[in-house]
């Protein structure tokens, strides 16, 4: 089997259903005896993607930069799974030296799916230096998580690890600039998000491509949650409190947008489908309509699975690995 595109029931384990709760039966067990490690754990997708690893039976790992968001997220996901296996580590998403130090307390363990999630969503106005020269979304999106991607290569040569890469549906709307991913001219809040995405996500692709001609074990799946927006996602204290403004607008854009917790379908599904392990190099999932829909083997942008981009982005990672290529 060597699957692209097209519906998940090619992988041999039905279609997913709309919602991570729709989802308990479908998903239930395969997380046994795995650990998985969700950046960015403590909100929005990465909450609902936590809180359906744990009801699976995963381990999971919460690293987020706040601690007290954090045991509120443990806490909301304890109240829904009583017998979730929860745990934090602290993890900034702007920092290699966090990223060097997530990574020294998991290189310890085996570690089973790695969520790259964590990142900057209102991003500023105007350009703010980040790390090695980028811009600050950059910074955060990409380059923290290429740092602890790079400590952790022993992992991803050592059994099946799964990297979960979050791209986006804004990649298919502006392409990204293989010339100017820093972003030192023309800068401006949407293109330093759409860009960041088009980074990890030819990250993620490109991996996947290297790990296969490696013959290591272990995956690389990019996925897009679709318009993933809080106002039609369920009302979780401390988590997700969205006022009327928010409400409305939700419903508002009903007809294209979905709720955070159907958006997480995805990442989980790149987590724990089995048949994930005979699809082509370069998986990419994603909802059936772009915005909101039924997960599938989707297509991405054409620019974040080109040579150039990727090469680029690889400058990215080696620059954040210290000026090595971890996995050459």
């Amino acid at each position: 089997m060597n699957v692209r595109y097209g519906s998940l029931e090619q992988l041999g384990f039905g279609q997913p259903e709309l919602d991570i709760h729709a989802n308990a039966s479908r998903w239930n067990g395969l997380g046994a005896g795995k650990t998985a490690v969700i950046t960015g754990a403590n909100a929005g997708l990465g909450f609902f993607t936590s809180l359906g690893l744990a009801a699976a039976g995963a381990h999971v790992v919460l690293a987020c930069r706040n601690q007290a968001r954090a045991q509120k997220a443990m806490e909301q996901i304890l109240a829904r799974v009583p017998s979730a296996s929860l745990e934090f580590m602290q993890f900034d998403a702007d920092s290699t030296i966090s990223a060097m130090a997530l990574a020294a307390e998991l290189r310890t363990r085996t570690i089973d799916v790695l969520v790259a999630n964590a990142g900057m969503i209102h991003t500023p106005a105007e350009r703010q230096p980040g790390l090695f020269g980028y811009e600050a979304v950059m910074s955060t999106n990409v380059i923290g998580h290429a740092r602890l991607i790079g400590e952790l290569v022993e992992q991803f040569r050592s059994h099946p690890l799964r990297l979960i890469g979050l791209g986006s549906m804004s990649t298919l709307m502006l392409r990204a600039d293989p010339q100017n991913l820093k972003l030192e001219h023309g800068y401006n809040p949407y293109r330093a998000y759409a860009q960041s995405k088009a980074a990890l996500q030819a990250l993620t692709i490109a991996l996947d491509h290297r790990l296969r001609q490696l013959s290591w074990p272990s995956r690389s799946i990019a996925v897009h949650p679709g318009y993933s927006v809080s106002g039609l996602s369920p009302n979780i204290e401390g988590i997700n409190e969205p006022d009327f403004a928010k409400r409305l607008g939700g419903r508002l854009q009903a007809g294209f947008a979905q709720g955070k917790h159907q958006g997480a379908v995805a990442i989980v599904e790149a987590a724990l489908n089995p048949g994930i392990q005979g699809c082509a190099p370069g998986a990419y999932l994603g909802p059936q309509y772009t915005s909101k829909g039924r997960i599938t083997l989707a297509s991405p942008a054409k620019v974040t699975r080109g040579k150039a981009l990727q090469d680029e982005v690889f400058k990215l990672f080696t620059a954040a690995n210290e000026g090595l290529d971890p996995f050459a």
